[in-house]
């Protein structure tokens, strides 16, 4: 993360509309964006273009500007001073599909699903070749600011597009869509849409043949950030595309595509807001993997929104908790929420420099679950990490 203005390279202009001699300092875009809430960005991460358009600056930005004709800005070197991964996904869970509970032979229970038969293979959702599919997740009302996840795997195929294609509709009209082409050479395409005004951009990309492709959507008060493998493609920001319901469009190749679990999000909650109100604060954005009490590295975002809140209050003390579902045995479950939540700890000392006086940590394993472990969901509610004032 970056807070500080940073050295920027010499920028090339479609006008001189800026004053960006060699040297010159801005601050990196989520700092630009505070010192220019009046610009509307529309950003393509990957080469690094954003285009700019309404201006109604604050004069902070007016240092920068010549002229208010601005229209496109091209800086050299942004895309290496950009977060890796900077997605915070949702916490208040709307679907959590991983399979588990749905019926051989039968159709997903969490999804209305029109047009091409799906079925199950090792464990993964599969849509008929060379057909197309649709899917509605049972979500009874979208949130204004909401995450999806999803992971995707393809093998190589000689010919053919497979095609995802997130839509957000109006009654029977899509008003925005997002979509990622997957061709056959193990390139990609991501692209977005909206109707009104009738905007459209792409951003090219790549996926891996023979392993899962995690695809992360996240839309947070008119923002709009897309991403896979890690890497954010998209970021259009002023976004004022009202919707109702949303579906996926497969339309798939003579060699499908297989759709790991998906995880669908209210976003979530100031941190320091909840914590210091009420006292805790549940996040299921601390990740590990099956059996292990290694913190993942997509988990930093989170994990830096907490310490930033503990930094805020100096002489508050947290206990951190681990708690899992009811898979296996419960004894084990126990030892894994403990040294899990001993990895948390460390991790917010280690790399955050929060005291470690500070903090305590404790594993409940399954013993205290807030949801059903009888759905996929529910497990998916349990595994979490609570942060608890004391």
């Amino acid at each position: 993360m970056y807070d500080d203005p940073m050295k920027v390279p010499a920028a090339s202009v479609s006008s001189t509309a800026l004053d960006m001699s060699s040297g010159s300092t801005l601050a990196d875009e989520r700092a630009f964006r505070r010192y220019a809430p009046g610009w509307r960005v529309l950003l393509d991460s990957r080469i690094s273009v954003t285009t700019l358009s309404g201006f109604a600056g604050s004069s902070e930005t007016m240092r920068y500007l010549i002229a208010a004709g601005l229209t496109l800005l091209v800086f050299c070197g942004v895309s290496a001073i950009q977060d890796p991964w900077d997605f915070v996904p949702g916490e208040k869970l709307l679907v959590y599909d991983d399979f588990s509970d749905m019926p051989k032979g039968g159709a997903p229970p969490h999804w209305k699903v029109r047009g091409a038969t799906l079925r199950l293979v090792d464990g993964r959702l599969v849509a008929a070749p060379g057909q197309t599919t649709t899917m509605w997740p049972n979500v009874v009302k979208w949130p204004n600011n909401f995450t999806i996840e999803m992971d995707i795997l393809g093998k190589p195929v000689e010919d053919g597009q497979r095609l995802f294609a997130w839509e957000f509709l109006r009654g029977d009209a899509w008003v925005w869509n997002t979509t990622i082409h997957l061709n056959n050479e193990g390139g990609c395409r991501v692209s977005i849409e909206i109707a009104d005004p009738g905007e459209s951009q792409a951003a090219d990309c790549k996926y891996q043949f023979d392993k899962p492709n995690r695809y992360a959507l996240w839309v947070q008060d008119g923002r709009i950030r897309i991403y896979l493998n890690g890497e954010r493609l998209m970021d259009l920001n002023q976004v004022n595309a009202p919707f109702q319901t949303a579906s996926l469009r497969i339309d798939n190749g003579p060699v499908p595509v297989s759709m790991g679990p998906f995880r669908i999000a209210e976003s979530a909650p100031d941190v320091s807001k909840t914590l210091f109100a009420s006292g805790r604060y549940i996040t299921h954005g601390i990740r590990f993997d099956v059996d292990s009490d290694v913190v993942k590295t997509d988990s930093r975002p989170v994990l830096e929104q907490i310490a930033d809140a503990l930094k805020s209050q100096a002489s508050v003390k947290v206990r951190i908790e681990g708690h899992t579902d009811s898979t296996g045995d419960p004894a084990r479950n126990l030892d894994l929420s403990k040294r899990r939540a001993e990895a948390v700890k460390k991790a917010l000392v280690a790399q955050f420099g929060i005291a470690a006086d500070r903090l305590t940590a404790e594993g409940f394993g399954d013993t205290k679950p807030i949801a059903t472990n009888d759905t996929p969901q529910g497990r998916a509610e349990n595994r979490r990490v609570e942060f608890v004032k004391l």
